[in-house]
């Protein structure tokens, strides 16, 4: 297999404490079946208290707290499983989260998930984005997709002529809500939104272009065309969300948390569209 390493997969370090959005928080955190044999074998206290803290009914999964917190997450934002154990004590979902991979032929795509703020926070230096192949050549998305064997569109986001703004919004309001204010924030939007004429859409582009990269792996079942036009449908989302809350990184992270990082979402989206 040949590696290709989004420049920022090589750069990403967890925030721990520092993260305003710990994704130790609201997501249920399921125990791989390795890992759940070296749960059931630590003959120690922190073993005995895993133990306890394991739903064996449903999928073995953390069981959480009344405020939807891992129970090991600590007051002051920190693991106590690392602190005790290192990140080999780690569940799979714990230790990769927010990476992700994508097989394509003899492929290996390698990427940081944007429900993280930090992964956000680094793409959103980036003036162009770029990949590591092989821990040599560094090349940008039109090359990765010539090597992919994919015809390259359009990837700069000159404009935004193709999207119609309402069926964008009526359609991220049905996706299934990650939580309460989900809705609201859509139906905030809808009803104070304007044109995304005379915007500087340069601003948008890398975030634009990692989205199209996110979704490479259904490109021979929905073709190209098809993951440009949801990428752009959720870049204008994203834009629209940074303009009236002024939070860029934000807007990208939120978007990704409800949207990409749901499979459901992502293909009610490319349907709809």
């Amino acid at each position: 297999m040949i590696n290709v390493d989004a420049e920022i997969y090589r750069e990403f370090k967890c925030k721990a404490d520092k993260c305003n959005h710990s994704c130790c928080k609201g997501w249920e955190i399921d125990i791989d079946d390795d890992t759940l044999i070296f749960y059931d074998s630590l003959d120690t206290k922190l073993g005995k208290e895993i133990r306890k803290n394991i739903d064996r009914e449903n999928d073995n999964s953390f069981i959480l707290t009344n405020d939807k917190k891992c129970p090991f997450l600590k007051d002051d934002g920190l693991c106590r499983i690392i602190q005790e154990m290192g990140e080999d004590g780690l569940c799979d979902i714990c230790r990769l989260h927010p990476r992700f991979f994508l097989d394509i032929d003899n492929y290996s795509l390698a990427g940081v998930g944007l429900s993280c703020e930090r992964s956000c926070e680094l793409l959103a230096k980036k003036e162009k984005l770029l990949f590591v192949i092989d821990d040599e050549e560094k090349v940008d998305l039109a090359k990765l997709l010539e090597l992919l064997n994919i015809d390259e569109p359009n990837l700069i986001l000159n404009n935004m002529d193709d999207v119609n703004l309402e069926k964008m919004l009526n359609i991220f309001y049905k996706t299934e809500p990650i939580d309460d204010n989900w809705k609201r924030e859509v139906l905030y939007i809808r009803e104070n939104y304007k044109s995304l004429e005379k915007i500087d859409l340069s601003k948008y582009n890398v975030i634009y272009q990692y989205i199209i990269f996110r979704q490479l792996n259904k490109f021979r079942k929905l073709g190209i065309n098809r993951i440009i036009k949801y990428a752009k449908y959720s870049i204008a989302y994203i834009i629209l969300s940074d303009i009236l809350n002024g939070d860029f990184i934000e807007a990208v992270r939120r978007w990704s948390e409800q949207i990409e990082y749901n499979e459901d979402n992502v293909a009610f989206v490319i349907d709809s569209l």
